[in-house]
Formats: structure tokens, C-alpha cells, sequence
């Protein structure tokens, strides 16, 4: 950062510079400082002019002799005298001292210069000649010859001991001005009492007054000096911006409102980053001109550590709910499907009818059941194994699963054989959908079984639909099942709606047949009828 000049110089600055121009102005007008190069000038001129009398007084006797003796005496008692010569108007000198002619550079008929002193003579009412002093040069130069300036050197003198002087003057006033020398001990106790870091800042920014509390925010605080700039620390710049007109203090001063929860983030002792929230409200005297601003820091670091942990705790705790969920998820689609296929399992299956079947009744509407067995599965198991019985069962639910709609319910009632519940189809539409998934599964299960080349697979479907005088869902269930005992009569692969005579038809042949298997965990046992 560039350095700021100290109040303190650039008010001695100011003092030195104010009277270095009042001693130009009284010179100007006045006169007080004469020329050191004119003083000389006019000193030597009265010297010309006196020796040029005696000379004048000689030339009327016609003593040459004396003239000379004069003249040499001349040079010699004038230290910086040059040469002397006696010049008569048609230029001819008549008597000189010092090698005239080397030293003089006078143009004729110009006035005296300070190196040539010209003095005219006359005779009889005559101009005669000259007399003509001729000094050697000021030692040092120009420089050194301005130097000498009278002018130059009080300049000099105000500037060394006038700087001196003022600044041990304004540092004592300025102790004695210092705001906080004037302010009461309660008022900087009740400051430093609260909790909130507050300083007060003149209309420029300027601090006044600092707090203790403000003074242990951040390690440059504590050596804030009373008259710094605010937005000048460099702590407060990376907290707040470069732009310091953006600060909240400038802003409230600027805009004369108070400004209230700007947050921003400052670096403490050992670059912890710490939360702070200023609020600013400007000063304005009784005409409402704005005298400064008291600003307040509050350190919110804690709360926002506690927010920060409150929040990897809650994430923490969501992340937890979604392993449970998807853990309750898992245990429930274990809970309730069967393992190998995926459809509902006997148990949730059972339920979820129940409701279907208490509701459709409830509202009479319509609703269908499917019972569908694979065709000659137990060839299947005797001639390909077990495994490759597995795949036809899982290609099978499959077929269904895809056919099905969200309402419906899909479930593996037995070893091969599952049911289908349909709600909202009429008899018709039920035949129809169930003709459907009949030969979906003749086109497409075989070819899914890639361990058999041209595996052939099909299914007899059994179709029941709820009429007014079933109870309950088991007796729905038992029609489709009757029906799907006269899909397998009548030659397999096929779809059989349920109607009255198939109860005389079925009976003599159910009192045979043994009862139907319960939920099969294998899945490849083989099915009364297969």
C-alpha cells in the first residue's frame, strides 16, 4: 500500500509553506530582502564615482604621474577589482592598472553591468573619456551566487528550522487535541464495557474512538491509532473489498442512513477466519450535516461454527433417513416380493386383493383375476435342468410385468404359476388383455431363454371376473383357477373365460387331484396339471 503522509506533517508542511510565502509576499511589496547583486552593483558604482572625482581632479592639474600612482593604488586595495584604465572619448587609454584591456567586456555606450563599471568623465563642458573598473568574477557561479540571495536564505532558514519548530509545536497541540484525552473515562468505560466492537469515525472516515472489544478483533485493531483511516487497514480491505467507497461506514455517511446487518468475513490472529455483522449509524450536528459515524462489530464466529456443525449434523441426519428409507425400501421389497421373479410374493399379495376386492365390491366396479400356468413345465426341469426351468419362470414375470398396468397386481401364486389381478376391465376387455399376454409370452419368453436355441414357451389362462354373489376374493380366485383347469382340458395355450358349468366339470376332477402348492421358494417345483 502506498504510505500515507502523518497529519501531523502535512500541518507543519502547510505552516512552513505559509510563511515561506508571506516573507515572498513581503518582499514583493515591500522590498524587505534586497538583492545581494544590486547592493553590490551600487557598491561599486560609489566606488567608481569617487575614485573617477579624484581622477578628475588630477586630470585638471595634468599630473600624470599622480594619475598612475593612483590608479595602481586603487587595484591594489580593491581585493576583487580586476583592472582600471583612464579612456579618452577617441578610446585611447592613457593610463591602466592590471591588464585593462583582458578584463574589460563592456560594450561602449551600455550602462554598468557588475563586472564593468562605467564612469564618464568631463572637461571644460566636454565629455573627455571614461574611467572604467573592471572586477573579476563572483566566486561559485550562478548557484553558488543564488545561493547567497538574502532571499534565498531566509527561504532556507524558515524551511530547516521552520519544519523543526512547527513540528514539535503541532505534536504538542495535537496531544492536546487527541479526542481521546477529551473524553471522560465513563464514556470510554461504558464503550469498552460492551460486548459489541464499536468505534466512532469522523465525517472522513477517521478513527476517534475504538473499544476494547473492537481492539480484540483482529491483531492490527489493537495498534489502530486514534486519526487512522478505517478502510485503509488492510484487514478491514480483504474483509470488506478494495472498493472503499462500498464499505457500510462510507455508505452511511455518503447517504446519511443507517446501514444494519452486513455480514462479512475478517481474518484474526492466526488467519482464523472470524464472522463478524456490522451495523452503521452516521453522527449529524443540529443542522443535520453529517460529523461522523458510530460503527458496531459483532463477532458472530461461534454461532456461525454452531450453524455450520448444526448443518453437517442435520446432512448427516439426512443422509442417515436416506440409508434408512432405502434400507426400509429393500427390507419391504424382500418383505414382499419373491426373490427370483420380483412379483408380489403370496403374503402381499393377499392383502393388497383384499383391499382391491373390499373396494371394486364397495363401488361395483369392475375387477378381473388371471390365473396363467407355463405349459408342460415339468418336461422343462426333466429335460434342460432346473436352472434353465428358473429362467423360463423369470422370463415369464417378466412378460407380465411388462404387460401389466400400476394398478394391477402381479403375483407368483405358486411354482410356475402366478396371478394377475386387473381392475377396471369388463368381461370382454378382460378376455382380451388376458389373449394378449398370452401370446406376448409365446412370441418373446423362448427367444429370452438364451441357454435353449428355439425353446418354445407358453401359458393357459384361466379368466374370472367379480359377479354380485362372490364374498370373497379366494372365491374369485377359485373361478380363474377353474377356468385355467379348463384352458389345460382343452389343450393348453389358450385363454378360458369362467362360466357356470365349469363348477360341474371341474369338481370330480378336483376331488383327485392333490392340492396346489403354496408359495415355492425354489420356484422350479413343478405344478398339478403342468
Amino acid at each position: 500500500m502506498k504510505a500515507r503522509i502523518s497529519p501531523m506533517m502535512q500541518i507543519t508542511s502547510a505552516l512552513v509553506a505559509l510563511c515561506g510565502m508571506l516573507v515572498v509576499l513581503a518582499d514583493l511589496f515591500f522590498g524587505v530582502m534586497p538583492s545581494r547583486a544590486e547592493q553590490s552593483l551600487q557598491m561599486r558604482k560609489q566606488i567608481g564615482e569617487a575614485i573617477a572625482v579624484q581622477v578628475s581632479t588630477l586630470l585638471r592639474s595634468g599630473d600624470w604621474r599622480l594619475m598612475q600612482q593612483t590608479i595602481d593604488d586603487v587595484a591594489k586595495r580593491t581585493p576583487d577589482l580586476a583592472s582600471v584604465a583612464l579612456r579618452r572619448a577617441d578610446g585611447s587609454i592613457v593610463a591602466e592598472s592590471g591588464g585593462h584591456a583582458g578584463h574589460w567586456q563592456h560594450e561602449a555606450g551600455s550602462a554598468s553591468t557588475h563586472e564593468s563599471i562605467y564612469v564618464p568623465l568631463v572637461a571644460g563642458g566636454k565629455p573627455w573619456g571614461s574611467f572604467e573598473l573592471a572586477f573579476a568574477p563572483a566566486p561559485g557561479g550562478a548557484w553558488m551566487r543564488f545561493f547567497k540571495e538574502p532571499l534565498v536564505l531566509t527561504m532556507l532558514f524558515i524551511s530547516a528550522l521552520g519544519t523543526l519548530g512547527f513540528s514539535l509545536y503541532v505534536r504538542r497541540a495535537l496531544q492536546h487535541l487527541d479526542p481521546s484525552s477529551v473524553i471522560p473515562d465513563r464514556v470510554q468505560g461504558a464503550f469498552d464495557a460492551m460486548a459489541e466492537g464499536v468505534v466512532v469515525l469522523d465525517a472522513r472516515g477517521r478513527v476517534l474512538l475504538a473499544s476494547k472489544s473492537f481492539r480484540s478483533l483482529h491483531a492490527d485493531a489493537a495498534a489502530l491509532a486514534v486519526g487512522a483511516a478505517l478502510s485503509a487497514q488492510d484487514w478491514v480491505l480483504n474483509g470488506f473489498g478494495r472498493n472503499t467507497a462500498s464499505h457500510p461506514w462510507s455508505r452511511a455517511i455518503d447517504e446519511k442512513q443507517s446501514l444494519s446487518g452486513v455480514t462479512a468475513e475478517v481474518c484474526a490472529g492466526g488467519g482464523v477466519p472470524q464472522q463478524v455483522v456490522v451495523n452503521c449509524a452516521p453522527i449529524t450536528d443540529a443542522g443535520t450535516k453529517v460529523r461522523g459515524c458510530m460503527v458496531t462489530f459483532s463477532d458472530m464466529s461461534e454461532l456461525h461454527r454452531a450453524n455450520a456443525a448444526l448443518r453437517e449434523a442435520m446432512a448427516e441426519l439426512a443422509n442417515s433417513k436416506t440409508q434408512i428409507e432405502r434400507q426400509n425400501g429393500e427390507l419391504h421389497r424382500l418383505a414382499t416380493r419373491d426373490p427370483m421373479t420380483g412379483c408380489l410374493n403370496r403374503r402381499a399379495f393377499t392383502e393388497m386383493f383384499r383391499r382391491l376386492f373390499t373396494g371394486a365390491k364397495v363401488s361395483q366396479a369392475y375387477l378381473g383375476c388371471l390365473m396363467i400356468d407355463i405349459d408342460f413345465f415339468k418336461k422343462v426341469n426333466d429335460t434342460h435342468g432346473h436352472a434353465v426351468g428358473d429362467r423360463v419362470i423369470q422370463e415369464v414375470a417378466k412378460k407380465l410385468t411388462d404387460c401389466a398396468r400400476a394398478s394391477d397386481l402381479v403375483c407368483r401364486y405358486g411354482g410356475e404359476e402366478f396371478v394377475l389381478v386387473v381392475p377396471g376391465l369388463g368381461a370382454t376387455a378382460l378376455t382380451n388383455f388376458a389373449e394378449r399376454v398370452r401370446a406376448r409370452i409365446e412370441a418373446e419368453c423362448g427367444a429370452g431363454v438364451r441357454e435353449v436355441v428355439g425353446m418354445q414357451v407358453t401359458v393357459s389362462v384361466g379368466v374370472a371376473t367379480m359377479q354380485a354373489e362372490l364374498g370373497t376374493e379366494q372365491q374369485l380366485i377359485d373361478r380363474a383357477d377353474q377356468a385355467l383347469y379348463v384352458a389345460k382340458r382343452g389343450g393348453r395355450n389358450q385363454v378360458r373365460m369362467w362360466a357356470d358349468e365349469f363348477t360341474e366339470a371341474v369338481q370330480p376332477a378336483e376331488a383327485a387331484q392333490p392340492a396346489k402348492p403354496s408359495d415355492a421358494a425354489g420356484g422350479a417345483a413343478p405344478a398339478a396339471g403342468g
